[in-house]
């Protein structure tokens, strides 16, 4: 995937190892750290990519989550497409209180390893960006800064 695709980046939902993104160290990520511990996810974890900063080569993602909990938001089955892993009609949430920056090679290696076909591949996103923006726009609410994961 060149440069030049970059920004098709924005609304893709991938599959990290997060292990791995914190063994690069060129992550980062605004996960409170609190007396009881990093809130940052742990493991395997599907992330929905919201923005593209082709500049600084980072992807603003939030993990995404099949359960509710407190500060987690639902997305809306109408702005779902793609049919892998019973995506559309299934609940999933995000995290209004995380958010991750990752490099663009590590999303667009996600994705070059994904075996499902690109029309079946999940993807998050309206007409327009501002989908996207609105589920973005929690960053900037965030109490916790930005942080090596």
């Amino acid at each position: 995937m060149s440069a030049a695709s970059t920004p098709s980046l924005s609304g893709s939902v991938v599959r990290l190892d997060t292990t791995r993104l914190r063994t690069r160290g060129d992550c980062l990520t605004n996960a409170e750290m609190g007396p009881q511990g990093d809130r940052a996810v742990t493991g395997e974890q599907d992330f929905l990519v919201l923005h593209v900063d082709a500049a600084a080569g980072l992807c603003t993602a939030v993990p995404l989550f099949a359960k509710s909990a407190v500060g987690n938001q639902p997305l809306l089955d109408e702005f779902k497409s793609g049919s892998a892993n019973g995506w559309k009609g299934s609940e999933v949430y995000f995290s209004r209180w995380q958010h991750w920056r990752i490099p663009v090679d590590v999303i667009q290696q996600a994705i070059a390893d994904d075996d499902a076909p690109t029309e079946t591949r999940r993807r998050y996103s309206g007409p327009d960006s501002s989908v996207l923006d609105d589920i973005r726009v929690w960053e900037s609410r965030n109490r916790a800064e930005y942080r090596t994961a």
